[in-house]
């Protein structure tokens, strides 16, 4: 099923965006009408999925090209990279998955972040910044690993396999709410 509300699927070079095709599914079952938004760096994720019909919206509009898209209801980024989170909070627009993010805190479209990053990059003084920054704008951080929006736990090496297979898209969903 396929509905009235737009949304926004950014996603990052990073594991979980090989989980995108059920985050598709599940948008659909969901009432929403998603759209893909990949950064470069996630181009070759999407290779080996099926989005069906999906529009794939990449690279930024000429200047007399319409909008590509309606008005997002919503917005999640799965995964969000080290680099995607901090440029985020910086308001760094530099790409068009930026540019949706950003747009995104301004128009205050209910928006959901799955953060995916190692504790070597995590342990960078800007992470923490920029985790807290995006809370307070109202982005709702969800840990890849248990769902929490609580509490984030960096990736450790070698566990890419379970997170990837025990992900759930209801953890994402189930955050994506209108703001008060």
């Amino acid at each position: 099923m396929t509905g009235n509300r737009t949304l926004l699927l950014v996603t990052c070079g990073a594991p979980l965006a090989a989980r995108l095709e059920d985050g598709v599914r599940v948008a659909r079952e969901l009432g929403w009408t998603p759209y893909v938004v990949p950064t470069d760096s996630a181009m070759p994720w999407l290779d080996e999925l099926d989005l069906g019909d999906v529009p794939i919206v990449v690279g930024n509009r000429t200047p007399h090209e319409p909008r590509r898209t309606p008005p997002a209801d919503g917005v999640v980024v799965v995964p969000a990279t080290f680099h995607t989170l901090n440029a985020w909070a910086s308001g760094i627009a530099s790409s068009y998955a930026l540019t949706t993010l950003c747009a995104a805190l301004g128009s205050r479209t209910p928006t959901v972040a799955v953060p995916y990053a190692s504790a070597e990059l995590t342990n960078h003084p800007a992470w923490s910044v920029s985790v807290a920054m995006l809370r307070q704008a109202g982005v709702r951080i969800v840990d890849p690993q248990t769902g929490s929006t609580e509490s984030l736990e960096p990736v450790e090496s070698g566990t890419r396999g379970r997170i990837v297979g025990e992900f759930r898209w209801d953890w994402v969903f189930g955050c994506l709410a209108p703001r008060r």
